[in-house]
């Protein structure tokens, strides 16, 4: 394939911005060559200018542009697929007030109320809402203590059905009794063990999940950090995103969630660590001496009222910060929105949080893959994985590798995704799901909701 006529943002070593340019998608889904097409080629050619080499060929697709904006497709660092079919739920007595009471009202009993149907129609539901967003690979935390064994199978085939990239772990907890934390062990490590021997395309990883220190006693983080031994996975879990984490973890371990995960082996620089809401500055420098990834989840920590990351001090520090949408939303853009102004309004300087959240959105995540799961995504640029987004954005202003920031906040973020591609081939194009039927997926997935919340 040749997607030519495109405004290209490379995101490449040399941060390119090309007018006009060509990118080619090779038969493996990597990217080939990539060239600007009126800098290349003779001054004053037309647009609709060919390339030296032959393309309109049988087999060999051509795709005009026509100046829309090409990019690399964005992605989710930490989300939960299982929440999509909580959409418009309604809670019986009074409202949660806090933090624990959402996690015991709300999110509790739903994963316990899901079997492996929910559990598909789910996560294809919001994979399908994360395409037409943009978003070609998700780091996904799943939980459904009384549909755990082969719960994320149900996922990967809905990724694959998507054909979206994704990392799938099983949310181990001790808060549903010993027995239920010991199957949620085994999924991750069957899930683990399948994907290490390769399922052949790279499309779905997996690393270790856990929930969180207040509901993890130490007996059971050993477990994991012995059955984890021979995988070498990183561990995916939630840090001190409520003060009642922080509190629990001094109260009984008299240290913090970060010095008490870290101290049992829980967290290294293939590890994911979730929000990091309440991290202090000796939590901050070890987070940031072990080099652990921290996952920033703006707009779900102002829903929850936990609080603000302290994204300025961590990057400061040199900890390496992603962002992602703990299910509250399938846009990245949003979040990448709510991080800039909500560090703002944290440190009451309109001057700050510019380079910070646009690390975030674009670099920090495919480092984040690249680092733990080998993925070459986040760029265009030869030999990297052909994860790629069309936009109708024609900027009205000049735009070049200075001043994209004003372009994403104010233009791009809000232009309609016109065209997804995963892995060199096509998710989304012209704006409509070209691998499922969406409104046929959305009438079976609205059974599973009426049934789901009738058990709920």
């Amino acid at each position: 394939m040749l997607i030519r006529n495109a405004r290209v943002l490379t995101f490449d070593s040399a941060h390119r911005v090309l007018d006009c340019g060509t990118v080619e998608i090779l038969a493996d889904g990597s990217i080939g060559e990539v060239t600007d097409t009126r800098r290349s080629d003779s001054p004053g050619l037309p647009l609709n200018h060919q390339p030296a080499r032959e393309w309109n060929t049988p087999g060999n697709e051509v795709l005009d542009a026509r100046g829309k904006l090409l990019m690399p497709a964005l992605i989710n660092c930490h989300t939960h697929l299982y929440s999509t079919l909580a959409r418009g739920i309604s809670l019986p007595g009074r409202a949660p007030g806090n933090f624990p009471e959402i996690l015991k009202k709300l999110w509790w009993r739903l994963d316990r109320a899901l079997n492996l149907d929910d559990v598909y129609y789910s996560a294809l539901v919001g994979l399908i809402d994360s395409a037409k967003c943009g978003v070609g690979t998700l780091v996904d935390h799943h939980s459904s203590p009384n549909a755990c064994t082969g719960s994320l199978d149900q996922i990967e085939q809905a990724f694959r059905k998507v054909g979206l990239r994704g990392v799938l772990c099983y949310e181990t907890s001790d808060r549903n009794g010993t027995a239920s934390a010991a199957e949620g062990i085994s999924e991750n490590i069957r899930f683990l063990q399948r994907h290490r021997k390769g399922v052949g395309d790279e499309l779905v990883a997996a690393s270790f999940g856990l929930h969180a220190s207040f509901t993890l006693s130490d007996r059971t983080l050993r477990r994991c950090v012995e059955a984890n031994q021979s995988l070498r996975a990183g561990f995916h879990v939630h840090v001190a995103e409520d003060r009642c984490d922080v509190d629990d973890a001094w109260r009984r371990y008299h240290k913090s969630p970060v010095r008490r995960l870290r101290a049992l082996g829980i967290l290294d620089d293939h590890s994911i660590a979730a929000h990091c809401v309440h991290v202090n500055t000796t939590d901050i420098a070890a987070l940031a001496g072990l080099q652990i990834n921290v996952v920033h989840n703006p707009q779900s920590n102002c829903n929850n009222a936990v609080g603000t990351a302290p994204l300025l001090e961590m990057v400061r520090h040199g900890v390496l910060v992603g962002l992602g949408s703990d299910g509250y939303t399938p846009s990245m853009w949003e979040e990448f929105k709510a991080a800039f102004h909500m560090q703002k309004v944290r440190n009451g300087d309109p001057r700050v949080a510019f380079s910070e959240a646009y690390a975030a959105a674009l670099l920090n995540n495919r480092t984040i893959a690249r680092k733990i799961w080998g993925w070459e995504i986040g760029r265009i640029e030869t030999g990297a994985r052909a994860d790629l987004l069309l936009v109708d954005y024609y900027p009205p202003t000049a735009l070049n590798n200075s001043n994209l920031f004003g372009h994403f906040l104010f233009g791009i973020a809000n232009a309609p995704v016109d065209s997804l591609i995963v892995n060199g081939r096509y998710v989304l194009r012209g704006k409509e799901c070209v691998t499922v039927d969406e409104r046929e997926v959305a009438a079976k997935a609205a059974l599973q909701a009426r049934s789901l919340w009738n058990r709920f």
